[in-house]
């Protein structure tokens, strides 16, 4: 025969116990020359789909010499197992039919010489009146986990034994010596063979990882430098190149502190990260100005005449025109209207309120945007009037929260949301929000001069998810599970209900939750900010209105509050150290998740920061990345 035993079992109930069986009858008592002691049949594919037995059964079971059944509830409802128990009953002698007992119950009725079927549950009712008499069977039920399932376990070991011993066709005590001699035999083969080659493998080996170890971490090296150099000049590079480096320095078993720090920096920079280019993004090749606006409601009219006044007053640089986009929001009658002159040297948000046209003017300077290389290209206000972005003459563009720069026009709220920076770094020549304000695409031209002219070189197009924020933001919104953050992934609440005013306990002790309920981080009483540092639990980290830090004083976040002992604002770290807080009085508040690991599942999160675009094979063969 070619198979000593063919090995039928339930593949929904017992495939772990199955695998490991099949491998403990291989190699119990295996001579030491040979792949193993015996053959054992198992099939590893699911049946269900068969018709019949198969071609592939059926002649497993012709070859095998034993049959294993391993009985249990499952295999007894399995057709399936009833159909490869029934041909050993029809072809076979019962008297190699061998039980193995993993589930349910087996129970033999003397009175009958059959099985008891009202409690017999493991056995196929095709074999009643197969056995002449009671079948012996070992019992495999409640050995625990996979893990366990190995000959290095004694239970496991003693009911192989019985098993092996009737392949094998020997007594319990004769298999035991016969395993105890090959393992013997076995060991001292291998010990010869170890005392021969143990002085030269570990010299090689030392070398081998020496000069291995010496090239990972000079890649390494490399890897962190050109993730520093690419943050001021592509930031989506650099966010990805200081990803491999983590992972590659964890997978190396290297430090990853000077990764991992990297990674924060480059996530809270405040630039943008531009998304991945697939067929089903937007169309964005025509950066045509819009139809004028023509007013439907005596409102619009209004605004329309205010909107002509304000840039009639705005001065005219003399090489460069002016920018400028309006929003119009009937419902609540108020309007934006987003302004930038070269002449200024600034750009200005114009918010126009119902109450008698009331204009309020506030200015955006912003670093980077002014001059003659950061003047404003083109402006656009999102469809529903959160959010304005700026597109410059130097690559960048912003992106400006309309409702902080309306309430605190002279406070830092985080009103500039994020820098968005392209490849190239070309002059932005056309910007828009897309897809229902969820992405902004930005189209930039370069150039090059060819005999004496300028010649324009083929547009190239960035998207940019509008709302990817890397920290967690939370407003009281009263909604039904307290205050949700900006993403609608998490939301907080207050350790103590008693502190339920929303302009309060923002400061006082928290619990961050995931959407479904369970709790994030816990962070306790706050404390307003001054000049002195407040150190996180584990003191790796020191925060203070300017910034957060790591414990050798090297900025890692860049806050600038600006609000020294003022009681409006407060900064503290979670309890495990994993967060860091900031929130206000008036209940915004930022949460700022400063572990490597937590910080990546958030970049590859694509419902939060989008289908980040990751290095290109370019870029692998110019930075040395293998995949």
């Amino acid at each position: 025969m070619k198979y000593k035993a063919f090995l039928s079992y339930s593949h929904s109930q017992d495939t772990d116990l199955g695998t490991s069986l099949e491998k403990a009858l291989e190699k119990f008592a295996k001579p030491t020359f040979k792949r193993r002691a015996l053959e054992i049949f198992r099939d590893a594919n699911d049946l269900s789909a068969a018709a019949d037995l198969g071609e592939k059964i059926r002649t497993g079971l012709e070859e095998s010499e034993y049959f294993i059944c391993m009985a249990c509830e499952k295999y007894a409802q399995s057709k399936w197992c009833a159909r490869e128990a029934e041909w050993w009953r029809d072809h076979k002698s019962i008297d190699t039919f061998l039980i193995v007992l993993t589930q349910g119950e087996i129970l033999w009725d003397e009175s009958t010489n059959d099985f008891d079927w009202n409690v017999t549950t493991a056995i196929p009712k095709v074999l009643s009146g197969a056995f002449n008499g009671e079948p012996f069977y070992v019992d495999f039920r409640n050995l625990g986990p996979k893990e366990k399932l190995t000959l290095e376990n004694p239970e496991f070991k003693n009911r192989v034994v019985l098993l092996a011993a009737t392949l094998h066709g020997k007594s319990i005590g004769d298999m035991v010596g016969e395993a105890v001699k090959q393992h013997k035999r076995t060991v001292r083969l291998r010990n010869a063979a170890i005392s021969v080659l143990s002085i030269l493998l570990v010299a090689v080996i030392i070398a081998l990882f020496y000069a291995v170890s010496q090239k990972n971490r000079a890649l390494l090296s490399s890897y962190l430098a050109n993730a520093q150099a690419q943050f001021t000049e592509d930031p989506t590079r650099s966010l990805r190149l200081a990803e491999y480096a983590w992972n590659f320095a964890q997978e190396n078993d290297f430090p990853t502190a000077e990764a991992g720090e990297l990674i924060t920096k480059v996530f809270y920079s405040g630039f943008g990260f531009y998304q991945e280019q697939t067929d089903d993004m937007p169309d964005f090749e025509s950066m045509e100005n819009s139809a004028p606006r023509v007013a439907r409601t005596p409102f619009e009219s209004r605004v329309l005449q205010l909107t002509d006044s304000i840039l009639n007053t705005v001065p005219k640089d003399n090489y460069l025109s002016n920018q400028s986009d309006l929003y119009i929001d009937s419902e609540n009658k108020s309007a934006i209207l987003a302004v930038s002159s070269n002449a200024v040297g600034f750009t200005q948000l114009y918010f126009i309120e119902t109450a008698d046209f009331y204009i309020n003017r506030v200015h955006v300077q912003l670093p980077g945007f002014v001059g003659f290389t950061g003047y404003i290209q083109d402006i656009d206000i999102s469809n529903d009037g959160t959010y304005t972005v700026l597109g410059s003459a130097n690559g960048k563009t912003a992106v400006l929260d309309n409702a902080f720069y309306r309430s605190n026009p002279d406070k830092n709220r985080f009103k500039d949301r994020a820098i968005l920076m392209a490849e190239e770094g070309y002059p932005v020549r056309g910007i828009s929000f897309l897809n229902d304000d969820d992405l902004i695409g930005v189209a930039s031209f370069g150039s090059t001069y060819k005999n004496g002219y300028r010649e324009d070189l083929p547009q190239t197009t960035y998207y940019f998810k509008t709302a990817a924020f890397p920290y967690i933001e939370l407003r009281n919104d009263d909604s039904e599970q307290g205050n949700s953050s900006l993403d609608s992934f998490y939301y907080i609440t207050p350790d103590d209900p008693q502190n339920n005013d929303p302009f309060t306990w923002f400061h006082f002790a928290q619990s961050l939750h995931s959407k479904d309920g369970a709790v994030i981080a816990q962070f306790p009483d706050a404390e307003g900010v001054k000049l002195e540092s407040v150190e996180s639990p584990d003191g790796n980290y020191l925060a203070s209105y300017k910034a957060v830090f790591n414990k050798h004083s090297e900025q890692l976040i860049a806050l600038d509050l600006d609000f020294i002992d003022n009681p409006g604002v407060a900064i503290c770290f979670s309890t495990d150290s994993k967060y860091f807080k900031v929130s206000y009085l008036d209940g915004l508040e930022r949460i700022f998740p400063l572990d490597p690991q937590t910080i990546l599942k958030r970049i590859n999160k694509v419902e939060i920061m989008g289908n980040i675009a990751h290095l290109s094979p370019a870029d692998k063969t110019r930075f040395l990345i293998e995949d």
